[in-house]
């Protein structure tokens, strides 16, 4: 980069005592002002800048004459330039364009512009644009046609609309080309002798030879199509020639771009649209072509005048001769009969009043009967001038009844009228129709789709019932639209709802701002938490493969949560937010229960073995907002036992599923352990009421809950490593369940955690997991997938699942009645403070429970631990709970 330097302070006091000197840095001085020119410079050079500066001010104060004299010199520059040194350089499509310009207007100009010596050479130019156009038709049909499928199934330009055009254009030359016409027993001058002897009938011809001529201008749509392509990608390269010049980008890169547009076609939507167009237009205008001229009416009855004017002159040369004038004037009459007779004018008179002036004979004037009854617009009076001749005037005055002309012009303009209002209704429903169908209906698929998901982000729309468009690119737009919404479900989950549905809705115009962060609200619902255990050896072992591991696992935990009712709100690696919703608080407003103080609102106030767990000694403050009582909502028994399902069914599917399988025998993952490797979840249930939004900024958004009951079951799933179990639910949970589903439950202690003194009972179900489970498969005749019967199974769930479902039962084979007595004995004991009954009982459970994954009753050992820890001597101030140490 060039710098321009500034003087520098000769010393420091002056250095110090001077305003911090700017100067300006640029890469072209050409994009320098004249001050900051001025300001870089000094001494000579400054005075050379300000010379030409001052010469350039005065330039562009000089008159009129001057800028049309610098004018005139730039021009004769170029010409001089274009004389000495450029090329003129024709394109194939340029010089087609020309012979077709030549061929549509070569005759006319040739009439008006040559003499009849030149006919031949123009003729010699005809026939060899007409070699051309068949010449170009066969080069087209063999390079742009492919025939690879048969004569019959012929793709690209042969028996195309476009083939058919330039047939038209080149057979429409044919009466043109002087040899061919004689070769062919064609003669220009046919139409005219065929409107010789048809008399005025022959202007037909004439025009219907205009017609044919016409249709040549099919021609130029196709080249200027060509023209128009070339054209821009001219410009183009126009454009990337100065970018290249002025240094922004490589040859390399120009070069790069140039291949990816070259690669890149016209879009089908376009191109196909683009075609319908052309051609409709093209046959529109045709047609118009043909049929106008045959629908608009002109009188073929034009003699009147010439004949009035003969007869005129008769009268003045019969002068007083009447049968002269008499016999000419049956003449007339005769004629003029003749004439409508031949046109087809029968009926009325068409001569219907005569007069001949001056009057001398008896039967030459008449007037017709019928003339009062016509109407005066239909009435034709010609009328000669007066010739005075021996002291009279000889004039002659004649009326024509032009009421059969004007009928059949109405006539004509009606089928006229009516022949136009079907093009325009025909191109209108046809361009709309068009449009609908390629770019309208796409557009409202799409709109249809957005509007469906802002109103229900979280149904999973099928969206196949929608109209196709094709193999268009709307097509393809859909269908990413359609990706897009599901990702957005998938993506924000439950939890996002309101954002997906904000930001998405279009209705009243929709807002072009994006705002995902919107405000929080209160919701009521079931929350899971689920942790795969000893994560961190498998992500030291498995390395890259740890994604495959963990995608095996989150397929499972997904799709039974899924099937059973639930939503992932949360991927944490290792780690699962699962949400069963209730809903939101204004919607649960008619279940808000009766204003309780705070020690009442986790646990009744007893639990269900008749001990008091409350501390007296916490402050029974009054809760002024009253709390959803959740056991009054209907139904909510039957999600609160789908919610348990859904995790009891992840416990077995992680021990049936073929791809998890694999890692027990992996060495990576067993190492020196000889019984394997076995993969463990931990799972932690509660319900209760969350903040439902966003959190995060506008670069990083996610959708979740915050409250502290989702910190409890993060809790739950925690102290299942405590107590040695696969899940841990708490009262609160465990007060919605079904009756069914609270018998197969157990009450493993009754704890505090950390940040409050509410004792609270929680509760497990036995699980045991080293036993095979057997894959799963739908029956032989059955017409419904394995995981349609599943999800049918989960729709029609009903309380009988707890006892007759194989995996349930199969999970908590080892927890018997005597064990559950055994353990519920002890437990009481342990509660009640006879800690001595208490140890026997619960190592009696254990006992029981030998042949558990871990060798023993998990929930028993805890509490035994606990007891030992105190000497297996009950404190003076126990009251029948412990805090709970895992977080």
């Amino acid at each position: 980069m060039k710098v321009f330097s500034m003087p520098m302070p000769n010393n420091e006091t002056e250095s110090n005592n001077m305003v911090s000197p700017t100067r300006t840095v640029s890469a072209d001085p050409g994009l320098l002002s004249h001050e900051e020119l001025l300001a870089n410079y000094d001494g000579r050079r400054r005075r050379t800048l300000e010379e030409l500066i001052t010469k350039e001010k005065l330039n562009r104060l000089n008159s009129p004459k001057a800028h049309v004299s610098q004018w005139l010199k730039r021009v004769r520059k170029r010409v001089r330039w274009f004389i000495d040194h450029a090329r003129i350089k024709i394109s194939y499509g340029d010089f087609m364009m020309a012979v077709t310009i030549f061929v549509l207007f070569g005759d006319d100009v040739r009439i008006l512009c040559f003499p009849p010596s030149a006919d031949g050479v123009l003729a010699f130019f005809v026939s060899l644009s007409f070699i051309l156009f068949v010449l170009e038709m066969i080069l087209y049909c063999w390079a742009k046609s492919d025939f690879s499928n048969g004569i019959f199934r012929i793709k690209g330009y042969a028996f195309s609309f476009f083939f058919w055009l330039d047939l038209l254009a080149v057979l429409s030359m044919v009466p043109d080309v002087d040899w061919l016409a004689s070769a062919l027993g064609l003669q220009n001058s046919l139409m005219d002798s065929l409107g010789t002897k048809a008399g005025k009938a022959g202007k037909i011809g004439a025009k219907s030879s205009r017609v044919i001529r016409m249709a040549r201008l099919v021609r130029l749509v196709k080249l200027y199509k060509v023209t128009s392509q070339r054209s821009r990608e001219k410009q183009q390269l126009e454009d990337l020639k100065q970018l290249v010049e002025s240094g922004h980008f490589s040859h390399d890169e120009i070069q790069e771009y140039l291949e990816k547009s070259s690669a890149q076609k016209q879009s089908k939507v376009g191109a196909e649209l683009s075609d319908i167009i052309t051609r409709r237009v093209i046959i529109a205008v045709l047609l118009m072509l043909c049929i106008v001229p045959l629908l608009t009416y002109s009188s073929p009855v034009d003699d009147e005048l010439e004949s009035t004017l003969f007869l005129h002159e008769t009268n003045i040369h019969a002068a007083a001769d009447c049968d002269y004038l008499e016999r000419s004037v049956d003449q007339f009459r005769s004629f003029m009969g003749q004439l409508v007779e031949g046109v087809g004018f029968d009926g009325d008179p068409f001569l219907v009043s005569l007069q001949v002036y001056p009057p001398r004979c008896e039967s030459i004037n008449f007037v017709d009967e019928t003339l009062p009854e016509l109407r005066n617009a239909s009435l034709r009076t010609i009328s000669t001038d007066p010739v005075l001749q021996d002291g009279l005037d000889y004039s002659v005055s004649a009326t024509f009844n032009l009421t059969s002309y004007m009928e059949r012009e109405s006539l004509s303009s009606v089928y006229l009228m009516i022949f136009v209002l079907f093009m325009l209704v025909l191109l209108s429903t046809q361009f709309t129709g068009d449009a609908q169908r390629l770019v309208l209906a796409p557009i409202e698929n799409m709109m249809e789709i957005v509007n469906m998901v802002a109103a229900d982000p979280l149904e999973d729309f099928d969206f196949k019932s929608l109209p196709r468009t094709g193999d268009y690119e709307t097509h393809v737009v859909q269908l990413a639209i359609e990706k897009i919404t599901a990702l957005l479900r998938i993506g924000f989950g439950v939890a996002g709802a309101e954002i997906i549905s904000s930001n998405m809705a279009v209705e009243g115009g929709g807002n072009a701002s994006l705002n995902p962060m919107i405000p929080g609200r209160r919701v009521y619902a079931l929350f899971g938490f689920c942790d795969i255990l000893s994560f961190d050896l498998c992500t030291e072992k498995l390395e890259d493969e740890i994604m495959t591991f963990v995608n095996s696992v989150a397929r499972i935990v997904h799709d039974e949560v899924t099937r059973w009712g639930g939503t992932c709100n949360k991927n944490l690696g290792n780690a699962f937010l699962m949400v069963w919703r209730i809903g939101d608080e204004a919607a649960l407003a008619d279940y808000r229960g009766v204003t309780r103080r705070a020690s009442e609102r986790s646990t009744g106030s007893n639990g269900s073995d008749g001990h008091d767990y409350h501390n007296h000694h916490v402050p029974r403050k009054v809760i002024k907002r009253g709390s959803i009582d959740l056991r009054r909502i209907p139904g909510l028994d039957i999600l609160s036992d789908k919610a348990l399902v859904g995790f009891l069914k992840v416990i077995v599917e992680i021990n049936r599923d073929l791809q998890l399988l694999a890692y027990r025998n992996d060495p990576r993952l067993c190492g020196d352990n000889d019984d394997g490797f076995f993969l463990r979840m931990g799972f932690g249930l509660h319900a209760g009421w969350a903040i439902e939004g966003a959190v995060g900024s506008l670069q990083k958004v996610d959708a979740t809950y915050l409250s502290p009951h989702v910190n409890m079951a993060a809790r739950m799933e925690a102290a299942t490593r405590q107590f040695g179990v696969a899940i841990l639910i708490t009262r609160s949970f465990f007060k919605l369940l079904s009756e069914s589903a609270q018998n197969h439950c157990r009450k493993v202690d009754v704890v505090t955690v950390k940040g409050s003194n509410v004792p609270m009972p929680i509760y497990t179900y036995d699980t045991f997991q080293n036993q095979v489970f057997p894959q799963l498969r739908a029956p032989k005749y059955s017409n419904l997938a394995l995981e349609d019967i599943l999800s049918r199974q989960a729709e029609n769930y009903d309380a009988s699942v707890w006892t007759s479902d194989p995996d349930l039962t199969q999970l908590r084979c080892l927890a018997t009645n005597q064990f559950k007595k055994t353990f519920e004995k002890g437990l009481n004991d342990y509660l009640g403070g006879r800690w001595e009954f208490a140890r026997e009982q619960l190592e009696k459970a254990d006992k029981m429970m030998a042949s558990n994954d871990i060798g023993g009753d998990g929930p028993s050992r805890a509490i035994l631990k606990y007891m030992s820890e105190n000497d297996w001597v009950c404190p003076p101030s126990w009251q029948g709970h412990r805090p709970l140490t895992s977080k």
